[in-house]
């Protein structure tokens, strides 16, 4: 036993061993190849069949965000064209609306104006005509006063 301890001892750390490398690189080369065809016949296959599939899976749905862009397209097209027909309809009623307002008030205008010229020759009339009544009335009353007037005055000289 105290010669494999001296010879341990001689020799250093057995990592470095320089007896034991082409074993351990043999060991090596097997563990890389075996490796190897894991990943060649396993891995690999699996990778490209994951791959291929979220390919697909890619592609169809930017087949399918197409497919919706275009009708998406489509549907706000028609509806631009239904909101600009149905603005130019509105415009249309507004302005149907403002010509038969506007003519609704010119004929009011007019009624009222004529009814206006009526009213004022009416009571123009009337006031004429109450004006000639109390003339005749002032007329009347001073008639009947003159004398009385004139009696009274010439009875207070006397």
């Amino acid at each position: 036993m105290a010669k494999d301890s001296s010879t341990q001892a001689a020799s250093g750390m057995p990592q470095l061993d320089f007896s034991t490398f082409p074993n351990q690189g043999f060991w090596l080369l097997i563990t890389i190849f075996c490796l190897f065809l894991m990943v060649r016949l396993l891995i690999i296959p699996r990778m490209d069949n994951i791959l291929t599939n979220r390919r697909k899976v890619i592609e169809e749905d930017l087949v399918g965000a197409e497919k919706f862009r275009d009708a998406a397209e489509a549907l706000k097209g028609s509806i631009t064209q239904e909101v600009d027909a149905a603005r130019i309809r509105a415009n249309d009623i507004i302005s149907k609306s403002k010509e038969k307002n506007k003519i609704t008030h010119e004929n009011g205008i007019k009624e009222a104006t004529e009814m206006t010229k009526k009213l004022v020759t009416e009571s123009e009339k009337n006031i004429h005509k109450m004006q000639q009544e109390a003339k005749s009335k002032i007329d009347k009353i001073s008639e009947e006063l003159a004398p009385q007037i004139v009696a009274k005055v010439f009875s207070n000289d006397h």
